[in-house]
This record gives C-alpha cells, sequence and structure tokens, in this order.
C-alpha cells in the first residue's frame, strides 16, 4: 500500500500574489491548464514534478493507493471538498482504489496509520507526522520534501 499526504506532497498552493496556501482554501469553479489549476479569484494549484506519472505508475503496477490528508472542511460534503475536486479535475483521483481519509485538521492521521496491518509507504511533509508515524514497524516512511521529481522513484523500481 502507498499513501499519500496531498498538500506540500502532491500538490503546491498558492493564492494569486504567491503566498502559500492549502487547497481547502481554492475556490471552485476550477479551471486546469497543463498540471495547474486555477481557481475563481486567481490561486493555483499545481502538481509536484513527476507525481502524475509516478501514481499512474504505480496504478498501472498494480499497487494500493490511498490518500490521508488533514486538508478537509469540517461539514462539507465529501464531493464538495476541494481536494477531492481537485483529484478529479487533475483526473488523479480513480488511482485511489483503497479506503483514503480527507479529515478536517484536528483530526490525527496515527489513528488511520495504526489501522494499517500490511506493508505500506507513506509520504508525507509534516516532520511531526513523519516522526511519529516512523514508529509504526510496517511503514515505510518517506519525506516528500526530499523528492525533486517524482518520476525519479519509478527508475528506481
Amino acid at each position: 500500500m502507498i499513501i499519500f499526504d496531498l498538500d506540500l506532497t502532491v500538490w503546491e498552493c498558492e493564492d494569486k500574489n504567491g503566498n502559500n496556501i492549502w487547497a481547502k482554501q481554492l475556490l471552485p469553479p476550477f479551471n486546469l491548464e497543463k498540471e495547474t489549476i486555477y481557481d475563481d479569484v486567481g490561486s493555483k494549484c499545481t502538481l509536484k514534478k513527476g507525481i502524475f506519472n509516478y501514481i499512474e505508475w504505480l496504478y498501472e503496477n498494480n499497487y494500493s493507493i490511498c490518500y490521508c490528508s488533514i486538508g478537509g472542511y469540517k461539514n462539507l460534503p465529501f464531493k464538495f471538498q476541494p481536494s477531492i475536486m481537485l483529484l478529479k479535475k487533475f483526473n488523479l483521483f480513480n488511482f485511489f482504489r483503497d479506503p483514503s481519509v480527507l479529515e478536517y485538521k484536528t483530526f490525527n492521521k496515527m489513528d488511520f496509520l495504526k489501522k494499517i496491518e500490511s506493508k505500506a509507504v507513506f509520504f508525507d511533509d509534516n516532520d511531526k507526522i513523519l516522526s511519529d508515524a516512523s514508529k509504526l514497524k510496517n511503514l515505510k516512511v518517506i519525506d516528500a520534501k526530499s523528492i525533486k521529481n517524482w518520476s525519479s522513484l519509478i527508475e528506481n523500481n
């Protein structure tokens, strides 16, 4: 199983002034131009270099793929969550076949990760979460900040 955080792992988002924001701060409707989505007020979300190719490769090679993100809005229906809308707009949503988590920021990702019994790889950018997750014996934890081009992970397999 391969588990991805979303914000700052799969994508980066900026407001129209170039300040970093979370995906949930983007306002639909979304417009896709190449590997960048623009929102209704000029903010943008860009996929990390090579991430689409890597996730597609995982899917084609029958890996179990899921996401675990705390970038959700509380009490907003799933289909209206900006992160879900972005995954769909980037044509990534259908690659995530296994149970995934998109929760509000107060959710503890460890509650999800502790339930995984099989060997898994977990990508995240948050140092605290990486540290906590690395204590789980079945998880290989990788700091997404260290990956410059996700396509290079395909070449290393």
